[in-house]
């Protein structure tokens, strides 16, 4: 068992879908946002006169820190902006870079796993399976284990990452795309802000067969190896654009962390290119835009998404 720490280094966007509209269900005032419930009871009973929802969003705007259920500091925000709101990194997200990064040190190592993974992948390109499913594809032909009597398992199911404490600090921010020095785009979203703080606790148990034979798959030192192959590999492709990561082991997290801290597309591309340009043009052709890496994410002129992690 270990615990890994992570501490946000620019704004950290974990965004759950939902949203809300400045004016509608959300008021700015004095430096702040506040969340507003208008099917709230206690709000719907203040209002005087006609029961309507311009009375209720009247109510609500003249004195949104009675009513709101949430709030957080914020820029100025114009009327009817849209708002995306975020949470903490949940243990899923965890999992999933963690899963990420072992893929990498699998591939790295294990030259008949990386010809079964680039196999896979190129297959699911030729058979246009959905765009999520298209890596899915290459992961089970490395990660799943077949057994008598057709029982199958991922072996990464023998990692459990869990949820151990956070101290955050949630903010309002605007986030800017840019494509070189131009913002092709702009947004607000809540995001947790720099150094907030989260920790997982990280462990892993050995394979048991039916006959009750156990095999250690993979251990936490296995994960925090690939840990720091994953970042160092994917930090260079980052500082080659002139990102550059703000500690020794750093990593991008959540939303607008970009493809290549999701994906083990950058090891792809050193190994087959040819097939890199392949995924490239799929996924472009699906998503129905382009699909590359001209494009950063950047929240009070930093990219979003960067923590610093520790093992304890």
């Amino acid at each position: 068992m270990a615990v890994l720490r992570l501490r946000a280094a620019s704004p950290v966007f974990v965004l759950g879908g939902g949203s809300v509209v400045v004016g509608l269900d959300a008021f700015y005032k004095d430096g702040r946002l506040y969340l507003v419930d208008l099917s709230r009871g206690d709000l719907l009973s203040a209002v005087r006169g006609e029961l309507n929802l311009e009375s209720v969003i009247k109510l609500a705007g003249s004195d949104p820190a009675r009513f709101a259920y949430a709030v957080y500091p914020s820029p100025q925000l114009p009327e009817r902006a849209e708002v995306r709101l975020g949470t903490a990194p949940p243990a899923s997200s965890v999992k999933g870079l963690l899963r990420t990064a072992y893929l990498w040190r699998v591939l790295s190592r294990d030259g008949e796993a990386a010809g079964r993974f680039l196999k896979a992948v190129r297959e699911a390109v030729a058979e246009g399976v959905h765009p999520k499913y298209v890596a899915a594809a290459g992961e089970a032909a490395v990660f799943k284990r077949h057994f008598p009597g057709g029982r199958a398992l991922d072996v990464f199911n023998l990692v459990s990452v869990v949820e151990r404490g956070a101290e955050v600090r949630f903010r309002v921010f605007r986030v800017d795309v840019l494509e070189g020095s131009a913002a092709k785009a702009s947004f607000y979203a809540v995001g947790a802000d720099r150094d907030s703080v989260f920790e997982y606790v990280v462990e892993t148990r050995p394979l048991v067969s039916e006959s009750g034979k156990s095999e250690v798959v993979v251990t936490v030192d296995d994960l925090k190896e690939a840990l720091d192959m994953f970042a160092g590999e994917v930090a260079k492709f980052e500082e080659s654009r002139g990102l550059r990561p703000p500690c020794r082991g750093a990593v991008r997290l959540g939303f607008g962390a970009g493809r290549r801290w999701k994906t083990i597309l950058t090891l792809v591309e050193r190994l087959d290119k040819s097939l890199f340009a392949e995924v490239e043009e799929y996924m472009a052709r699906r998503l129905g835009r382009p699909w590359g890496d001209r494009t950063v994410k950047v929240a009070e002129g930093a990219p979003v998404g960067w923590v610093c992690y520790e093992w304890r």
